[in-house]
């Protein structure tokens, strides 16, 4: 998981660091970032951050319900743990709950930045406010492919038993 930060907070540095590279004058870019970002990044990111924090819990027990209790799960996890005794039954399900949890965090987080620090109208603040918004959008992109891996594990199973 700690891999995975690292590789949003890179991602969001350099997202940045192209921001800054293309902007030709500093003062032009908080202008814009004021005008025409600050207040949809806001709302937009308390919108998500609220809407991933009342479905975490959901998506979780449901996920467990039908892919991590699922018998052909279990046939698989026992075939890898003969060949790796340090594997854990929910070990996926807890690094998605904790990667949910930095989602949540990460987009309100990046929704308060918009109203404080992005208030300021200073170069290096607004660069701040647009880092916590790539690294919030990073690390929701990295939600969604983990539980689009969950997903597909759980079509598969379900596809599986039909047969």
């Amino acid at each position: 998981m700690t891999l995975r930060l690292l590789i949003c907070a890179f991602l969001a540095t350099f997202a940045v660091a192209c921001i800054e590279w293309l902007a030709t004058d500093p003062s032009e870019l908080v202008l814009f970032y004021e005008k025409h970002l600050r207040g949809n990044l806001f709302a937009g990111f308390l919108t998500v951050g609220g809407f991933l924090l009342s479905l975490k819990t959901f998506i979780l027990i449901k996920l467990k319900e039908n892919v991590y209790d699922h018998e052909e799960y279990r046939k698989i996890y026992r075939e890898q743990k003969e060949l790796d005794s340090s594997l854990q039954l929910y070990d996926p399900l807890k690094n998605l709950s904790d990667f949910l949890f930095w989602s949540v965090l990460s987009t309100i987080v990046a929704a308060v930045a918009q109203l404080t620090i992005g208030l300021f109208g200073n170069y290096w603040l607004t660069l701040g406010s647009l880092w916590l918004s790539f690294f919030a959008l990073s690390i929701l992109i990295v939600s969604l492919i983990l539980i689009k891996g969950s997903l597909n594990d759980w079509f598969n199973f379900i596809n599986h038993a039909d047969e």
